[in-house]
């Protein structure tokens, strides 16, 4: 066996596990199955403690040997195609979710996609965001066409369960509320200010202005969007979001 295949093949054999093939127990000296296990064993624990980093809260939920045995099938189910391991471990959430069972899988579903979403508001690019004094020379009828994007540390994500409650009594090292189901879904904003990552609730409308103005609309279009719910309060709504957003820095102006 070349030297190119015996790599690949290795690679092959840790990230799917398995029977040994009998070419690379010829490459190794002899208990060739033992010092494989060991090998294959130590990656797959080692992708599991990073995993425990990527999600300290959910590793605190659960505790280091019950996070390792909920981590332990998911990191067997999903080898990683990343170069940095920081990358791995996106899907998790939406492994838990799909196998949810009780209110308590629904929860630590959602506590993972936030921290997740969370970690990558940190990690994102930086960027100078839009401020209110930037849009203090504009004529009235320059405002119809300003256009804005998120900050690239913006995101949103969506929980069904009392996650976040859970997350913000971990930080503080107090006992976790118990599972719950919320009445109604919740959409959260977060992103970066600094080197400080911040998150609040969006009420839909608020989420769905958001969506339209990433979608490309001008704010123009966003005032029209709102005749409809709050007649001829539809441009103080929608400067009043603005101006919320233009503080808490989450905008670009394109």
């Amino acid at each position: 066996m070349r030297l190119a295949e015996l790599e690949q093949a290795v690679q092959a054999h840790v990230l799917a596990g398995g029977e040994l093939p009998p070419a690379l127990g010829a490459a190794v000296l002899p208990p060739a199955e033992e010092r494989w296990q060991i090998y294959t064993e130590g990656y797959r624990l080692r992708l599991i403690e990073a995993l425990g980093l990527q999600y300290p809260a959910l590793s605190a939920r659960l505790g280091a040997e019950a996070f390792a045995l909920r981590i332990e099938p998911f990191v067997v189910a999903t080898p990683s195609v990343h170069r940095s391991i920081r990358d791995y471990g996106r899907e998790l959430g939406a492994y838990l979710r799909a196998r949810a069972a009780v209110a308590d899988d629904e929860m630590l579903a959602d506590l993972a996609e936030f921290e997740w979403q969370l970690a990558g508001a940190f990690d994102a690019a930086d960027a100078i965001p839009a401020a209110p004094g930037d849009l203090a020379g504009l004529a009235p009828t320059e405002w119809a066409g300003l256009r804005f994007r998120g900050i690239p540390s913006l995101h949103r994500c969506r929980t069904t369960t009392n996650a976040v409650a859970v997350w913000r009594a971990l930080q503080v090292g107090a006992g976790a509320p118990p599972p719950a189901t919320r009445a109604a879904p919740a959409e959260w904003l977060i992103w970066r200010r600094e080197l400080a990552t911040e998150f609040r609730p969006v009420e839909p409308d608020e989420a769905a202005a958001l969506a339209l103005l990433f979608g490309g609309a001008t704010f123009g279009d966003l005032c029209e969007s709102l005749l409809a719910t709050h007649g001829e309060e539809a441009a103080v709504r929608a400067a009043s979001w603005l101006k919320g957003w233009l503080i808490e820095g989450s905008l670009l102006r394109v």
